[in-house]
């Protein structure tokens, strides 16, 4: 409900942010406020580590240590919203007066900008383990509603654009600002409330404990950042070879992807702490079947929105955006199909993250990841089209889904034959039951109609597919439970 709240309101609020500003200004927002994205990043990086570890001590039922993984997590934020403040302070600044190129007069509403926008970070960093906690103690409708309500004062504050005639831009990034801190401070409010025992501060002295925290983090952003060194390299091959008409079909493809992989994101940071808890009581044969069960839901979650935007992917990019740039959508539909190969791992990250070994699984997952770009460029060089990028993709997306599980045998003895046969065996059978529908859509005209039709039934028959074929016994008895329960109310 999060995902289809935010979505929806994103887009509105997008839209009035960019016709209110103006291309200029929402143009010098996404250059200077670029620190807020890349912060974002580091933040998810950080909110994985904190809760990892909360996670695990809840899990062997020790609340000193909960408290003192909070603690030591508070010490770290706050030293890296210091770093951040005296980086945007020095660097920052000096860049963006000497170095960035913008329209005459407008360097200090770039300042401004540039300041605002490491100040909202800084809220951002410093709720950090506030919001860990809330994850590892699996209060999502917590979670949920602050997101949801940071989206409706985002689109408030989109909407308010309308009325205001002075210097919009630093209008905009002094209310994002202000946005900002509610969150940060809902956040710590109801921590402070409901877990007053685990964030009551002290002090912690223990070195080996900070070395630990610190260093999982490093990692864990070795992995991340391979994810988006991929992204951006990929965008630099495609422009040295084919110019930036190609990059906007890339990045259209890559927002589309987006609504895709939120799915899986949203299921995963469900599922960790649930599989952390397990895996640190010494429950590994649960730990194994979270797992496998967790990789089965993602790829039929994903599989959602992913069925109906590749049968009317051309109809759909039309609709929202008129004319297309060329492969725009190829490469929409080979994105999405390497997000599900992707998401066929959904549970397994989440059992890494729990044994703490993941050094080498970082250093193999993202060595495959980034050797997409020099394969991509070197079938550039022989000629191949722009979509050969894709392809790459795919082939080392596939050659993870398997690493993945070579590791896990290596380290835990994971049972592999289970794995297969619990997840992968019925993501094979909806698979085929679902291709006949690409066959089907080509045999009517492209049209309002065909898009409707077709969407309400490929959602209808993927999820009676997944119904018959994708569950077992036990889960079909859960959900008529569930919908049983619901009817009744």
């Amino acid at each position: 409900m999060r995902l289809i709240v935010t979505s929806i309101i994103g887009i509105f609020t997008s839209r009035f942010v960019i016709d209110n500003l103006g291309a200029s200004d929402f143009g010098l927002y996404s250059v200077v406020g670029g620190v807020v994205v890349m912060m974002a990043f580091l933040n998810t990086v950080m909110i994985s580590t904190t809760y990892r570890y909360i996670a695990f001590e809840i899990g062997k039922g020790n609340m000193q240590g909960v408290n003192k993984v909070f603690n030591i997590s508070m010490v770290i934020h706050l030293c890296l919203a210091f770093i951040v403040l005296l980086l945007t302070e020095t660097v920052g600044v000096f860049y963006v007066r000497h170095y960035l190129v913008v329209e005459p007069g407008k360097i200090l509403d770039a300042v401004f900008v540039l300041r605002f926008s490491t100040y909202a970070t800084i809220f951002s960093i410093v709720s950090v383990p506030f919001q860990g906690l809330v994850a590892a103690k699996e209060n999502f409708i917590i979670q949920a509603s602050i997101e949801v309500l940071r989206s409706i004062l985002a689109l408030g504050l989109a909407i308010s654009l309308f009325y205001y005639f002075g210097n919009r831009i630093r209008y905009f990034s002094l209310f994002t600002t202000i946005i900002s801190v509610v969150p940060a401070f809902l956040f710590f409010e109801y921590c402070r409330r409901k877990y007053s025992e685990v964030v009551k501060w002290k002090l912690q002295r223990d070195k080996s404990k900070y070395r630990e925290m610190i260093s999982f983090s490093g990692w864990i952003m070795i992995g991340a950042g391979a994810s988006v060194g991929q992204t951006s390299g990929s965008a630099l091959i495609i422009n040295s070879f084919f110019g930036t008409l190609l990059n906007a079909a890339f990045g259209i493809a890559t927002q589309v992807n987006s609504i895709v992989l939120v799915f899986a994101r949203n299921l995963g940071q469900a599922a960790i702490p649930q599989i952390t808890k397990s895996f640190s009581s010494g429950n590994t044969e649960r730990t194994m079947s979270l797992a496998a069960y967790i990789s089965k839901y993602t790829t039929f979650l994903m599989m959602l929105p992913a069925l109906p935007i590749l049968l009317e992917t051309r109809y759909l990019l039309t609709l929202w955006l008129g004319d297309l740039p060329p492969y725009t959508v190829e490469f929409c539909q080979l994105m999405i199909i390497n997000a599900l190969i992707t998401g066929l791992g959904g549970g397994l990250p989440a059992v890494v993250q729990a044994t703490g070994k993941i050094k080498y699984f970082q250093i193999i997952m993202s060595t495959t990841s980034l050797l997409s770009l020099p394969i991509a460029y070197g079938l550039f060089k022989f000629g191949y089209p722009p979509s050969a990028i894709l392809f790459a993709y795919i082939s080392t997306a596939v050659i993870n889904v398997i690493v993945w599980q070579v590791l896990l045998k290596t380290i835990i003895d994971f049972d592999v034959v289970f794995f297969l046969k619990t997840a992968y065996l019925k993501i094979v059978y909806i698979t085929g039951l679902i291709t006949p529908l690409f066959f089907i859509v080509n045999l009517f005209e492209s049209s309002l109609l065909r898009f409707i039709i077709m969407s309400l039934c490929s959602i209808g028959w993927l999820c009676i597919s997944i119904f018959l074929f994708g569950l077992e016994q036990k889960e079909k008895i859960m959900v008529w439970t569930t919908i049983r329960n619901v009817v009744k109310r």
